[in-house]
């Protein structure tokens, strides 16, 4: 390449020397024959000094027309140069006056802005004229300063190009000054950078908006509710924040796939949207967790209000996949400026408010209060302790006989989960089984109490009692994709004979896809096993189902026993309910039972089974062994 450059170089040197040449010859050709002329007709000697004049002349003549040839070739290469790169360059180039002239405009002026270059010519200041309406005001700041000799500029701007279309361009200015300093024009490149812009764009979106629901996530939450704190610090104003948790999402994508679950997901995003336009900013907080925004709702009972009209939102029935499918939420609710003034802090409390609402069964939406990050820290601490004690087999089987009415015989058992701390002692189910359900570690605690109960029939086969044992499922554990072949594997390496095991399954396992539920629980009885349905009565479609369900047990809620000598209301229902059960023949366990006049009144309604504080308490496997052996009761 300095070869080729050194080439060129002594090629236009020598070029020169050849033009410089040629004018000293005319120049020389010119004086001499005017010389010649003089000497022939004017003077009559010839004196060798007469040509020092005109050969001076010849020399100075020739070098300033061989230099302004010169001058003149390297402007017109200079201009077919600046032509070359600049009518050819992609980029829309221009020099205009300072009066608004154009002194220049490259032919891609048409590809960028849709006008031809005489339109530039025949129009001055027109990029004026075709800067969008948003960007006019930068546009004007923009002109003023490079018109007065400002530093060059680089901006993005849009423009409307003559078909009437937007597009974004990169708009790189400077002043043009001439040799005295004076500024002369301006020049410009303009660049089309609307396919970057799209791009920069989503990727902005993809930054800021759930990928599956399109909502803003949680990110631009945050940035929403901190614009909105530092707006409404100096003023009155208020604003509540709604954090809406669904309730057993889980169990919808263990039972139908995440594919469904996503498809409800986004079918709700679409109703919060509908709801809140206009009234609330919705963002989905991550998995099945949504937050909605509302300004100028400060009093606790309005937000209320509005949450439980998010709540009926939610109630409302989907159909998807041909599905008709219910489901419901917990709200928890924090409001500006008294729960928090930033957004980690209102968010964090309206969490820790949905949670308090979801703990409680008489309202599915809780105002957030400060006791409850003493509740979350409790929270966290206990789940933490409880994976110790699950690990270092802390969480025990005890036993509540299930009793005959009729003589007070122990005809089975329930199973029911107690923790055995070292520090505490035995910590009550009600501390724990709810952080178990809320965190999944009632799958671990599931599968730890089928196996100590069938340990547990394996001892009692052994010193001849065959007991017959009731075992709790959750309907997390119901869901589970593996669930049957646990239970397969438990039952083989403990040996035990299946037609002592009982599980006891509450109707929302139920729910969530009936056909499903069938198929487990025939797969549950060709092993061998009992089914009970656990709290009946309590749900929302306990009759319609159990004409579909292979179940041999109905375990009536305590409520029925509590109130039934008060209530003449639960007495027609257990009525009913034995009435049906008869025609059924399904077996009945009433749950409860604490006085004598009770379980009178419940022998009288044609109950026989029952458990409760008036016969026995859970107790220790020892202690079941002890009572059943005194009383030498033939199970």
């Amino acid at each position: 390449m300095l070869v080729d450059n050194d080439v060129t170089q002594s090629r236009d040197k020598g070029s020169e020397l050849q033009i410089y040449l040629k004018y000293f010859i005319f120049a020389a050709l010119a004086i001499g024959i005017v010389v010649f002329i003089q000497l022939g007709f004017i003077l009559k000697t010839f004196k060798p000094y007469y040509l020092i004049v005109p050969v001076i002349l010849a020399l100075a003549l020739g070098f300033l027309f061989g230099h302004v040839s010169i001058l003149r070739n390297r402007l017109a290469h200079k201009n077919q140069l600046f032509l070359a790169v600049a009518d050819f360059a992609q980029e829309f180039t221009y020099y205009r006056l300072l009066d608004g002239r154009y002194e220049y405009a490259s032919p891609s002026c048409f590809d960028l802005t849709g006008y031809t270059c005489d339109e530039f010519y025949q129009s001055p200041n027109l990029m004026d004229k075709l800067i969008h309406p948003d960007d006019v005001e930068v546009w004007g700041k923009h002109i003023h300063k490079i018109n007065n000799a400002g530093q060059p500029d680089n901006l993005d701007l849009r423009l409307i190009t003559k078909d009437g279309k937007t597009i974004w361009f990169s708009h790189i200015c400077g002043s043009v000054f001439s040799a005295d300093g004076k500024q002369v024009g301006v020049r410009s490149t303009n660049i089309n950078i609307t396919d970057r812009k799209k791009t920069e764009q989503r990727i902005e979106h993809m930054a800021y908006y759930d990928s599956l629901t399109d909502l803003p996530n949680r990110g631009s939450l945050s940035k929403h509710v901190d614009e909105l704190t530092k707006s409404h610090a100096a003023g009155n104003e208020r604003f509540a924040l709604l954090f809406l948790d669904l309730d057993r999402f889980k169990n919808i994508n263990d039972s139908f796939h995440h594919e469904f679950g996503d498809h409800l997901l986004v079918e709700l995003a679409q109703r919060l949207k509908r709801c809140c336009k206009g009234r609330g900013f919705v963002a989905r907080f991550g998995g099945d967790e949504f937050v909605v925004v509302v300004e100028n709702l400060g009093d606790p009972a309005a937000a209320i209000s509005y949450a439980q009209e998010l709540v009926e939102l939610v109630e409302q029935p989907f159909v998807i996949s041909n599905k008709e499918l219910y489901i419901s939420g917990g709200i928890g609710i924090s409001l500006f400026p008294y729960d928090g003034q930033d957004s980690a802090t209102l968010i964090r409390n309206a969490d820790a408010a949905m949670y308090r609402a979801k703990k409680e069964t008489h309202s599915c939406i809780s105002l957030y209060s400060k006791d409850l990050i003493e509740d979350a820290t409790a929270f966290i601490t206990t789940e933490s302790r409880i994976r110790q004690g699950l690990s270092n087999g802390e969480f025990i089987p005890y036993f509540q006989p299930k009793v005959s009415m009729k003589d007070g015989s122990i005809i089975g058992v329930e199973a029911l989960a107690r923790w055995q701390t070292q520090d505490r002692g035995m910590v009550p189910p009600d501390e724990f089984i709810y952080i178990m359900e809320e965190t999944g570690l009632i799958l671990p605690l599931g599968s730890s109490m089928l196996e100590a109960v069938c340990k547990q029939i394996g001892k009692w086969s052994k010193q001849g009692l065959s007991i017959p044992v009731a075992v709790n499922i959750s309907s997390k554990q119901f869901a589970h994709p593996r669930f049957i072949n646990v239970v397969k594997q438990v039952i083989e390496e403990y040996n035990v004979n299946p037609n002592l095991i009982e599980f006891e399954i509450t109707e929302q396992a139920f729910l969530e896809d009936l056909t499903s539920a069938v198929d487990m629980l025939l797969q549950l009885k060709e092993l061998g096993l009992s089914i009970a349905v656990d709290d009946f009565g309590t749900g929302y479609s306990s009759l319609s189902y159990l004409k579909h369900l292979p179940v041999d047990t109905l375990k009536i809620d305590r409520s029925f026993a509590a109130d039934i000598l008060n209530d003449s209301r639960d007495v027609a229902i257990l009525k009913a309910i034995m009435s049906l059960c008869n025609d059924l023949e399904l077996k009945t366990v009433v749950e409860g039972v604490e006085t004598q006049e009770q379980a009178k009144l419940l022998l009288q309604l044609g109950c026989t089974v029952a458990q409760g504080f008036l016969y026995y308490e859970a107790i220790s496997a020892e202690e079941l062994t002890e009572i059943i052996s005194r009383k030498n009761i033939d199970t």
